[in-house]
């Protein structure tokens, strides 16, 4: 049998894949995950890639090693949502998943968590036209506290100095500039205000501002049924993408608003984001880091088009987006 992870994804789409009952099975793809939607539960499986420095799923032993930190770091938001890491095993001809401890060789490993409903998801909320102030509100209130209590130590402070924040913008753009042809003003502009400003950088330093945040905080990555907030899929696969400034995940999810067209919210998110927090600096560099999140969003998006390439719908919709992101960044180019 072919164990390679296209044709593993293919036979987990068997209901004899599954130990409990099945509702449906729909598969969802992300340019570094398969996420396999059964009704009860989610398994989510890394793809065998390795993006630079930035990322590395290229073996089976790497693999598992992120599912288990992915699990640990995601329990903090999520508690039982996130219910362990399984493994996919053959047995009577068959692919399964199968706990860690049952016999029988890994062809492949999975983050198992608790299936809850696509309409929860915070955009869709958004679309529906479910978000409130209210919800903003409670919003900040846990990520406030959240950033208050998140670690912090000269090591995670560290990935927040200016040189540490050139590299990291720098790798950015030199993987845009591999997908397609970006006005440099974003990445000039981006350094000129680092240049410009490294007092402010290291205040933040010097204020324990720099901390182990959520890491990729949009709209996508938050659930919320009724009073309770699932901020999940915190980035598992690289320390110095969540050993950041908190303004990062504020900035992240700021943008995000924007995007999905709901300024009047994102304006509140920011005002009751610094209210709460008491931070006032972040005003001076929210839009600054706001213009770099959706230069970030829009690789993602023509890496998924390339990805997608024998698709035309897929890869025109990709396509759009990275081109909603790029005309976001732009402006944000008058704001810092």
């Amino acid at each position: 049998m072919n164990f390679d992870q296209q044709n593993i994804i293919l036979h987990l789409k068997k209901r004899t894949a599954y130990s409990h009952s099945v509702h449906r099975i729909k598969v969802l793809e992300t340019h570094i995950s398969w996420i396999l939607l059964t009704g009860p539960f989610v398994y989510k499986i890394k793809k065998e890639v390795k993006f630079g420095k930035i990322l590395d799923f290229s073996t089976i032993d790497l693999r598992k090693k992120f599912c288990e930190k992915e699990y640990k770091l995601n329990r903090l938001f999520c508690g039982d949502m996130y219910q362990g890491v399984v493994k996919i095993i053959q047995k009577n001809g068959m692919m399964r998943f199968a706990d860690l401890e049952e016999r029988g060789n890994p062809l492949e490993y999975a983050v198992k968590m608790i299936e809850i409903p696509q309409r929860f998801r915070m955009d869709n909320l958004v679309k529906s036209g479910s978000i409130t102030k209210k919800t903003i509100k409670s919003l900040v209130s846990i990520l406030v506290k959240f950033h208050n209590n998140a670690q912090t130590n000269n090591k995670i402070s560290k990935f927040a100095l200016p040189q540490c924040l050139k590299k990291k913008f720098d790798e950015n753009f030199e993987t845009l500039a591999k997908l397609g042809k970006i006005d440099s003003i974003f990445e000039f502009k981006l350094n000129s205000f680092l240049k410009d400003n490294y007092h402010l950088f290291n205040c933040r330093i010097k204020e324990s501002k720099i901390r182990d945040i959520h890491g990729d905080l949009y709209l996508k990555n938050i659930f919320i049924i009724g009073n309770r907030f699932y901020l999940y899929d915190r980035i598992e696969f690289n320390d110095s993408l969540r050993y950041a400034d908190v303004v990062e995940d504020v900035a992240h999810l700021a943008m995000d608003l924007d995007y999905h067209q709901q300024k009047d919210l994102r304006e509140y998110f920011i005002l009751q984001y610094i209210k709460k927090s008491k931070d006032n600096n972040i005003i001076n560099l929210v839009y600054f880091m706001m213009c770099y999140k959706a230069c970030v969003r829009t690789k993602v998006s023509l890496f998924r088009a390339r990805e997608v390439n024998v698709n035309a719908k897929k890869k025109i919709s990709f396509e759009r987006e990275a081109k909603k992101h790029l005309i976001l960044a732009r402006s944000y180019l008058k704001l810092f």
